[in-house]
């Protein structure tokens, strides 16, 4: 065995995007509501004394932590390679053990000397002296990877994994049971009060049981995000999280959601609560942990965080004016474009992108889509006046007419597939009544329109909703008319109902949500304004946006999360509901055209002659120790450079374990920011404060041990 002090904090300056390999965090735990402890990719710790609000980096090697439990002063993790490593001391110093040559991937303790480690390969395995030694179980799914383990008692205890396996024991291991889960998805964690217990899967599911039966809930996202984490508080209320960084509510066992507004635009990994109220989650792909103090009503990064969102070109592209992105209804991951004459797939979620076919014909690409039940099949809109409606039944490679030539919007989206229904498309042409076909454009049946003479002046998209074929919206609108409509039918197209209009020329563009029924948002063009609806389309509230806006689309794992673009090079994101919107965005072309919100971290607009991602990243300023050299008293130097703009550097010693403080005050004694705030070990360190936020002028800093002031410096920043 191998002792590892932890004299190293690194409460360092990092950044993270989804795209990051060398930064992700796969579990966190706290045995009080303080301390809290995460862990992560290549050796990554950190710890924090004040319940989330910093944390320090403590490295632990270079094997990837999996699953980490604190109890009492003891804390265990599980990592790769056989990696268990066991703290006495509530995480201060940790003994490193190992068991196995498989990576373990969840570790759980019922008291200070029992507990239990699963992983790949089907390994378990018990401990009846704090870790020390480990005594192997045999698991009933054979070689199934196990990635997740629960105890309740030191009898009754349950492991998931993949391939729906979720194994029960009733004797301390002596003997596990397979338990028919009916699911043959692979299963990512699991939780458990009393006989609630839940299971986090793939593809947008969770497995219930109650020690009579399982219950599979979809969380109906037509993206397939995987639910990563579960952590259940009593027998009817547990949260989940997962996707692109969603997390979500029940207090009544499952039967209903309420998902919750944070600031993570990253895969969530794996969320914990300590009781009712104190909470923390943690992305596999960024070290930034949210913490809740109020049972996720607020979800906050720590304290030092700041985030940037920024596109970056993935494709260049011509040709396309409406919406013409549609989700790989076969693949997860897949999502085609049908730009101007050439269809592009990408199964990498917009990282990459394959063309499939060129010489598509017709003008302008306004709304394309593949067939749910075969991919063979396309349909698409083409061209404004005297335009056509074009489909493929064998994979794009060649398209003939479905109708020629028919009058088309000139900006929009004309064309739609029922979501419920596979085979049945609407048209709703200029001056002209909506029509479906039951048959994929084989046939047409006229119904009607809201205007005069039952027809709709230039619709610019069709919606159908969400589990109520019946239910369809339009929006409706010339350039120039001086304004836009929004009109619902609840039968299906017979009957038109005008639920808002707008001043300016047109309403662009819908977004409806599979994961919330009553929400509806729809953009509008010169008037500006973006608005919203929470009972499915019935009433609008003006969220007193301005400009001319244009695309706009819901996150398909997270309600909350929604973006706007104006029909220029700017896009507009909120991850609150639309209560607040960050700054504009700069996509980096114009205009603006279709857009795909696949989830909260995977973002694809169609601006100008390029197709763009989403990329986040975020930067947090803190702390370095440069020497573990005990110095012979607490000090604090001047800054380096100074004057500065916009960062500086901050020296200080510690001369014994301490609560250090170092905060920043401007020049009446309002204090501005806070560079640490944790418990440290003798040495030496160096604090970053990057001051590109604040004013020119002068400043102060202050350190304190123990809530003592050691010396305060005053510094200037020149800008």
């Amino acid at each position: 065995m191998k002792i590892i002090n932890l004299l190293v904090i690194l409460f360092i300056l990092y950044t993270f995007s989804p795209n990051t390999s060398s930064q992700g965090l796969n579990d966190v735990h706290s045995k009080d509501g303080n301390i809290v402890i995460a862990v992560g990719v290549n050796g990554t710790l950190l710890l924090s004394n004040d319940g989330g609000v910093n944390f320090g980096y403590y490295p632990q090697g270079t094997n990837t932590l999996n699953s980490v439990h604190a109890l009492n002063s003891k804390v265990w993790i599980a990592g790769n390679s056989g990696t268990v490593l066991i703290s006495t001391n509530s995480g201060t110093s940790f003994t490193s053990y190992n068991y196995t040559a498989n990576n373990l991937n969840g570790v759980s303790f019922i008291d200070d000397n029992t507990g239990w480690l699963v992983g790949n390969s089907g390994v378990i395995a018990k401990s009846t002296n704090g870790g020390v030694n480990w005594v192997a179980q045999v698991s009933p799914a054979g070689s199934a990877n196990l990635t997740d383990v629960k105890f309740l008692t030191p009898l009754s205890g349950f492991a998931c994994g993949d391939n729906g396996t979720v194994i029960y024991t009733s004797n301390g291991g002596g003997q596990w049971t397979q338990l028919a889960t009916n699911s043959t998805k692979n299963l990512n964690s699991i939780d458990a009060f009393g006989t609630n217990v839940i299971v986090a899967a793939n593809d947008g599911v969770i497995l219930k049981y109650n020690f009579i039966s399982w219950t599979t809930i979809d969380y109906k996202i037509t993206t397939k995000s995987d639910v990563r984490g579960v952590s259940v508080i009593n027998l009817t209320t547990f949260y989940t999280c997962g996707g692109g960084g969603f997390i979500n509510k029940t207090t009544d066992g499952g039967v209903t959601r309420t998902y919750q507004s944070n600031p993570m635009m990253a895969p969530l990994k794996r969320i914990y609560f300590f009781d009712a109220n104190k909470g923390w989650a943690v992305s596999s792909t960024n070290n930034a942990i949210m913490r809740t103090t109020n049972g996720g009503a607020n979800w906050l990064f720590p304290s030092n965080v700041n985030v940037n969102i920024s596109f970056t070109q993935k494709q260049s592209i011509s040709g396309s004016i409406g919406n013409p992105f549609c989700l790989h209804p076969k693949n997860k991951n897949g999502i085609f474009l049908l730009s101007g004459s050439t269809l592009y797939r990408s199964l990498d979620r917009g990282e990459t992108w394959t063309t499939l076919a060129t010489s598509i014909p017709g003008s302008s690409c306004h709304s394309f889509f593949v067939n749910a039940n075969d991919t063979n099949l396309m349909i698409a809109s083409k061209g404004a006046g005297g335009g056509r409606v074009i489909g493929s039944s064998n994979y794009g490679a060649t398209w003939y007419d479905i109708i020629n030539p028919i009058n088309l919007t000139s900006y929009g989206m004309p064309l739609e597939v029922d979501p419920n229904n596979a085979n049945t498309v609407y048209l709703a042409p200029d001056n002209a009544p909506l029509r479906v076909s039951t048959n994929w454009g084989a046939n047409w049946t006229m119904l009607s329109g809201g205007e005069a003479g039952g027809i709709f002046r230039s619709p610019c998209d069709v919606v159908i909703q969400f589990e109520n074929p019946n239910t369809i919206f339009i929006a409706d609108g010339t350039t120039g008319s001086g304004i836009g409509k929004f009109w619902k039918s609840t039968n299906g197209g017979l009957n038109w109902t005008l639920i808002n209009s707008v001043s300016g020329s047109e309403i662009p563009m819908i977004a409806n949500t599979s994961v919330d029924l009553n929400l509806v948002y729809h953009s509008s063009w010169s008037s500006g304004s973006f608005w919203k609806s929470n009972n499915m389309g019935n009433t609008f509230t003006n969220l007193s946006q301005s400009g001319s806006l244009w695309a706009c689309d819901i996150a398909k794992d997270d309600p909350n999360s929604v973006v706007y673009d104006y029909y220029g090079s700017s896009a507009f994101l909120s991850t609150d509901g639309g209560n607040t919107f960050m700054p504009a965005i700069n996509v980096g072309a114009s205009p603006a055209a279709g857009v795909c919100y696949y989830d909260k971290s995977t973002l694809l607009l169609q601006h100008g002659g390029g197709l763009f991602k989403m990329v986040m990243t975020a930067t947090l300023t803190g702390n370095q120790q440069v020497s573990n050299e005990v110095p012979a008293q607490f000090g604090l130097s001047q800054n380096f450079p100074n004057p500065f703009n916009p960062a500086t550097v901050i020296k200080y010693d510690v001369t014994k374990e301490s609560f250090i403080s170092i905060k920043v005050y401007d020049v009446v004694g309002r204090e501005i920011k806070t560079l640490i705030n944790s418990n440290l070990a003798p040495g030496k360190y160096r604090a970053d404060f990057d001051a590109a936020n604040l004013s020119g002028g002068v400043y102060f800093y202050t350190m304190y041990s123990d809530g003592a002031a050691i010396d305060t410096k005053k510094m200037v920043l020149v800008k």
